[in-house]
């Protein structure tokens, strides 16, 4: 084994036995992790020679520091090779027809199936080594995960290296290198000398070097070559940092070496030999094959066109050592050779802004960089793309359409904050500058979002608006114009109205939300602007009661749907999906909401968007709960959280624990609100939904204090609910509420409210709860209205069952047996058995232990004792004699027992013990 390897033995029998498994065919993934120099590349490269020994195939890719790397960047390097089947046109998506996405599913599933038939037709196996995964793009990640999932059965290893990897790689093994210890010091150093070490120089180098492999190889390296090791430590005359130190080797160089590896260096890490041959003075091969041989650049047998450094802290001694005029030529003439390349847009950019230096040079770095932009969105990667443009307002602060154009990147991004601030500024610009038009681009960006980006996007519309009126010219008398409006700025005009109107109902001003909303629909029909009508659609959508206009709402979600394809913008086509799927669960119509999710995740795919592949998620949970599946529904939940993680000041957690809460229901894990349910009500106590919200935890986790005061707020709110897709939710949650904390006059309040959605249910993506007439059964037997208790619980038992909503079936038949248990004592414990069946199948925890309560006998240990035998068919007078008491005391512990099981006569007592009654046991 290399000397290299020092204290990496286990490493290399790790991999060595992958492969050998893989090559029985069972594939596997090695991941290795470190610092930069801890020893991944020389551990992995003792393992390709030992799978070289073996027989194996190795293929090898290697991710780039640099920006410019396009996509997929190691794996078109490594499947550029002479293996039957493999090529890196696999992963060109090319002009196909569809979406981006799927263009990019599809190559990505050809490639794993291409290297599947390849490890299959190569003797001893294949290995796929993937270097400095911590730079590869997310495709090339997902990539590596999608094949990890398909190795079990796979004559497949894959041995990856990064310094640090967030991915989750399925059933991958890690093997995590450490800094060598004094001792692991020791040894290399004595191999290194060929020969004894002095003992004072280990600690030393160990200290110096920190315990890093590289650094204490090159420390070794300075030590050996003057024979210093073999005297006692002294101080060292070290280069200022390891830059310089790893400089040294490459100042033993000829001065036309030197030159080729600065021009290299600016390249990157790896070094294409084709392009720099073609920026190169001179012939190249000569002076690389005397970089290799001074192990400055290490060459690839199987890619002779490709080099790299030997490691980047190599390149970047070289890069460092350039002056400001050497690296401004380097990358101009790369740039210059690569112009024109589409499919490497981003190296030419990147090497453009490096040498933007004078007018010309700064508008081709802009330029470039809003072509790789423009390819970083058609690849759906829309962080690269907001990246991109802001090297190009970098460039060019003052150019308002650059700013905008990284907003709506960064917007699609998630990236709030940016795309906000980036708007403000283009607002004070066009303020200062009396431009309306930017104004409203400005203004109308940052769309479909909630929290402190709707409130700061409030101001920038009513500073726009204010600009467009104070510019607008008085009328010189009455109008007789009655045709259409015409023009940019009346299609801005209408948008803006809208958006405003929107915002105003997310910042709770309803009343004046209302009118605006008129205003915009008005302005956008007299237009006829596909982009004017689909804004005003969504605003009258937010001016309507989900529960109480649920018709109407289904109908906007078509018109949009029909304005984004006529030419709107194509955020109309999402909004359009997310209200019919709310609207749809809302009606019960679960083939609709099934269609609508299939919609969705259709255009998920096409747009790439975090906010859409958020949405998407939440559809599945509701979906998933809604079906009784309760563990994956709420996986499903928190993989949504975690995807909406990136986006800025949104309301998300609050939304997640929503959707936990109705969770809790079923599953009895109730969610803590972060810094307890008290603090949340100080700080949210002012907004229904959010008092609501907390009660219901209250009433959850049986905090009575909470609870009250959560009831005295709704109490005060219930009058002035604006009528809005809430307005359910806060009513019942109210009537509930005061059902549990026995406050008549809040809960009939809240039934008189509910009274016209009970054919409804209260069902979205943020939280189900089921049939509506499920809450009014309860909240009207707490009043006292025994018919109007069982027409409803018997409406929301019919309605559950009739969509297929197990789980809420059975909280309907638990909510009925509730209150009939005083009642009427065999029919409440029948419908507690049923929900109780149903709550055992799924997995229910809390309806289980509920209806398990219900059906509780509280028998007497004789009564238990006497119905066993009764249910025999024995008469009176033979279990007394059999138990030794008269037949009266029998009969007495009979008739009380099927009193108390709700039974009539003994045949009952027996069709209720053969059925598997715990009686029998």
């Amino acid at each position: 084994m290399s000397t290299r390897l020092v204290a990496r033995v286990a490493e290399v029998v790790t991999l060595d036995r992958l492969r050998v498994d893989a090559a029985a065919g069972s594939g596997a993934v090695a991941l290795l992790t470190g610092e930069a120099g801890i020893g991944k590349t020389a551990v992995v490269e003792e393992a390709v020679a030992r799978a070289y020994a073996a027989g194996a195939t190795v293929l090898t890719g290697r991710a780039d520091p640099d920006e410019g790397a396009p996509a997929f960047w190691p794996w078109l390097r490594l499947l550029d090779c002479d293996l039957p089947g493999l090529s890196p046109a696999l992963l060109t998506t090319g002009d196909t027809g569809e979406s981006p996405a799927a263009a990019r599913f599809r190559a990505m599933q050809a490639t794993v199936r291409a290297l599947r038939a390849a490890a299959a037709g190569a003797d001893g196996g294949l290995v796929l080594v993937l270097e400095d995964l911590h730079w590869a793009d997310p495709g090339s990640l997902t990539l590596l995960a999608t094949l990890s999932r398909d190795l079990a059965d796979a004559p497949l290893l894959v041995v990856a290296t990064a310094r640090a990897l967030d991915t989750d790689l399925p059933g991958a093994e890690i093997l995590a290198l450490r800094p060598w210890d004094q001792a692991t010091v020791a040894t290399y150093l004595a191999q290194q000398a060929d020969g004894p070490v002095h003992a004072s120089w280990p600690p030393v180098v160990h200290r110096l070097g920190g315990g890093n492999p590289l650094y204490t190889r090159e420390l070794a390296r300075l030590l050996a070559a003057s024979g210093g090791l073999r005297r006692p430590a002294a101080a060292l005359d070290l280069p200022d940092g390891l830059l310089r130190l790893v400089g040294r080797r490459i100042a033993g160089l000829g001065t036309a070496c030197r030159d080729l590896l600065g021009l290299a260096s600016a390249l990157g890490t790896d070094v294409d030999v084709v392009l720099l041959t073609r920026i190169a003075d001179g012939p190249v091969e000569p002076l690389l094959a005397e970089a290799i041989a001074a192990g400055v650049l290490v060459e690839d047998p199987w890619a002779p066109a490709r080099l790299r450094f030997a490691h980047e802290l190599v390149r970047e001694a070289r890069y460092a050592q350039l002056s400001r005029t050497e690296r401004i030529a380097a990358h101009e003439r790369i740039a210059a050779a690569l112009a024109g390349s589409a499919a490497r847009a981003d190296e030419t950019a990147r090497h453009r802004v490096r040498a933007a230096v004078d007018e010309r040079s700064r508008h081709l770095a802009r330029e470039a960089c809003t072509v790789a932009a423009r390819e970083a969105t058609r690849r759906l990667d829309h962080h690269a793309a907001a990246t991109w443009l802001g090297q190009a307002v970098d460039l060019f602060p003052a150019d308002p359409w650059l700013r905008l154009a990284r907003a709506e990147a960064a917007c699609r991004d998630g990236r709030l904050g940016l795309a906000v601030a980036d708007c403000t500024t283009v607002l004070e610009l066009a303020e200062a500058e009396r431009r309306t038009d930017l104004a409203a681009a400005a203004a109308l960006v940052v769309r479909g979002y909630g929290g402190q980006a709707a409130a700061a996007v409030l101001r920038l519309c009513e500073r726009a608006l204010a600009l467009d009126a104070d510019t607008r010219p008085a009328p010189a008398g009455p109008s007789t114009d009655t045709g259409p409006d015409r023009g940019d700025a009346a299609v801005a005009r209408a948008e803006l109205l809208a958006h405003y109107a929107i915002l105003l109902v997310e910042a709770g001003q309803h009343g004046r939300a209302g009118p605006i909303s008129r205003e915009a629909m008005a302005l956008a029909e007299r237009i006829g602007d596909p982009q004017a009508m689909a804004a005003a659609v969504h605003a009258r959508h937010e001016v309507l009661d989900l529960a109480a206009d649920t018709e109407e709402i289904l109908d906007l979600a078509r018109r949009s749907c029909e304005l984004a394809a006529a030419g709107g913008r194509v955020e109309a086509e999402l909004w359009g999906r997310l209200w019919r799927l709310d609207a749809s669960l809302t009606v019960g119509d679960l083939p609709g909401y099934d269609a609508a999710t299939a919609a969705l995740a259709g255009l998920a795919e096409r747009l790439g968007w975090p906010v859409v592949r958020w949405h998407l998620l939440r559809a599945r949970a509701a979906r998933l709960l809604i079906g009784g599946r309760i563990e994956a529904a709420g996986e499903t939940a928190a993989e949504a959280f975690a995807q909406a993680e990136i986006f800025d000041n949104q309301p998300v957690r609050e939304l997640y624990a929503a959707f936990r809460a109705c969770l809790a229901v079923f599953t009895g894990d109730v969610p803590e609100w972060p810094g307890g349910l008290t603090a949340a009500l100080a700080r949210f106590g002012s907004e229904p939904i959010a008092v609501a919200q907390i009660g219901r935890l209250a009433m959850l986790s049986g905090d009575r204090s909470v609870g009250a005061q959560c009831a005295r707020g709704l109490r005060a709110m219930l009058p002035g609910l604006p009528p809005d897709s809430r307005r359910a939710f806060v009513v019942l949650s109210a009537g509930e509420i005061g059902v549990w904390l026995d406050d008549r006059d809040l809960a009939a309040d809240a039934y008189a409210g509910a009274q016209p959605w009970a054919g409804r249910y209260l069902n979205t993506m943020t939280a189900c709860h089921g049939a509506v007439a499920r809450p009014l059964g309860t909240i009207a037997a707490a009043l006292g209205d025994r018919d109007a208790a069982d027409r409803h619980h018997l409406a929301a038992i019919e309605m559950e069952d009739r969509i297929g909503a197990a789980p809420f079936a059975a909280q309907a038949r638990l909510a009925y047996a509730q209150t009939l248990r005083d009642l009427d004592a065999r029919r409440s414990r029948a419908l507690a058995e049923e929900a109780l069946t149903t709550a055992r199948r799924l997995g229910l925890a809390a309806i289980a232990g509920a209806a398990a309560a219900l059906t509780r006998d509280d028998l007497t240990a004789r009564e238990r004792e006497i119905v066993k035998i009764a249910a025999e068919g024995l008469p009176n007078r033979v279990i007394a004699e059999r138990l030794h008491i008269s037949e009266r005391t029998v009969e007495t512990h009979v008739r009380n027992a099927l009193a108390k099981l709700g039974l009539v006569n003994r045949t009952q007592l027996a069709a209720r013990l053969s059925a598997g009654n715990q009686y029998q046991h």
